[in-house]
């Protein structure tokens, strides 16, 4: 039996994701019948196309609205996929839900590409790499050193990261990654995120403990969390000024996570080391303090635009779609648990 797919774009899909329109062509079109509504009109896609015999329906950014009534036009639609930032923006969700339609969620496949930016932020920062390229590139001859056998900031936690204690807060996909891979290196790693259970922490190498005492332990600090209202400011000022002096702060996922202003004051005041993918205004000013500081990294929000994140972006879903196809549950379902996390939670658990 042929199952008919429907991909939902718009026409600039090529700019905004530029590996994304092909690899659903590809993977969908080998599952079935593909339909693709490319358009830039914003009426419902069921007074656009014949949802009658679509099975599963794909959306990216843009194009015609799905909407409740394109649901019931749609009696045999039995998947979802999207990438909704973890929120279901776009979709239909209550809809969905009380047909219990999966919602296949790819926001995920981000978090491969972020974390290992975020893991290469903290490298960088320990080695002065950006400082010794910008040297390099200047034309300076260098190999005559201040120290023989060191060539590091001695004002800053600085060597190898395996030597280090490291904190992460937020043990999501991403923060779980950077977890991992940092215990590998042989760091001791400890973690915060009130949402997770602690055998999953501990799963992924980070060893669970209370926000205070990650903050007064760790030399290398990773911001991970996602834009949740529980996590706003979650490393306060108050926490910021108790971080060791001459740590280094790693922010991926959202700046939002912690006080940028006790922040830049203190990394204006040489006391900490900053390491930056995202920042609180964006694009970051060109007078922000943050810029041209030999104790700060930065990069304009790119950690997670990579091919590899465009394409899994796309084989998460298809591969649920698989799934659910044979009758087996999805890896990336979106559920109501994880809407209300991301959109309505303004306190972290107790405990």
């Amino acid at each position: 039996m042929s199952h008919r797919f429907l991909f939902v774009r718009s026409p600039d899909l090529e700019q905004r994701w530029p590996f994304v329109p092909d690899r659903v062509a590809a993977r969908l079109g080998a599952l079935g019948e593909l339909i693709v509504l490319n358009t830039d009109r914003q009426t419902p896609v069921h007074e656009q196309t014949d949802l009658r015999g679509v099975v599963g329906l794909i959306s990216f950014f843009g194009g015609p609205v799905l909407t409740p009534a394109c649901i019931a036009a749609a009696p045999q639609l039995r998947m979802v996929g999207a990438v909704t930032d973890n929120a279901g923006f776009g979709l239909p969700v209550d809809t969905l839900f009380a047909r219990e339609i999966p919602i296949i969620d790819s926001t995920r496949g981000w978090a491969q590409s972020v974390a290992e930016l975020g893991l290469c932020l903290a490298l960088c920062a320990l080695r002065r790499v950006p400082w010794w390229h910008g040297r390099m590139a200047a034309g300076e001859t260098l190999w005559q050193y201040e120290a023989d056998q060191f060539c590091d900031d001695a004002r800053f936690v600085n060597g190898d990261l395996g030597t280090k204690r490291v904190g992460v807060v937020g043990l999501g996909q991403i923060g779980r990654r950077v977890a991992r891979w940092c215990a590998a290196l042989g760091a001791t790693v400890v973690g915060y995120d009130p949402f997770i259970p602690v055998a999953v922490a501990r799963e992924w190498g980070a060893d669970p403990v209370s926000l205070d005492a990650l903050v007064d332990e760790a030399e290398v600090l990773f911001i991970t969390v996602p834009p949740t209202p529980s996590a706003t400011k979650i490393v306060s000022a108050e926490r910021v000024y108790r971080l060791r002096k001459g740590g280094i702060v790693v922010v991926v996922t959202r700046a939002h996570g912690i006080d940028m202003d006790a922040l830049r004051e203190r990394i204006c005041a040489d006391e900490l080391a900053g390491a930056f993918d995202v920042y609180d205004v964006e694009p970051l000013p060109v007078d922000d303090p943050l810029r041209g500081r030999p104790n700060v990294i930065h990069v304009p929000h790119i950690a997670g635009r990579t091919r590899d994140a465009n394409l899994r972006a796309v084989d998460i879903i298809v591969d649920d779609f698989v799934r659910l196809l044979r009758g087996d549950p999805p890896f990336a379902r979106l559920t109501p648990e994880a809407i209300d996390v991301r959109m309505r939670r303004g306190e972290v658990p107790a405990g």
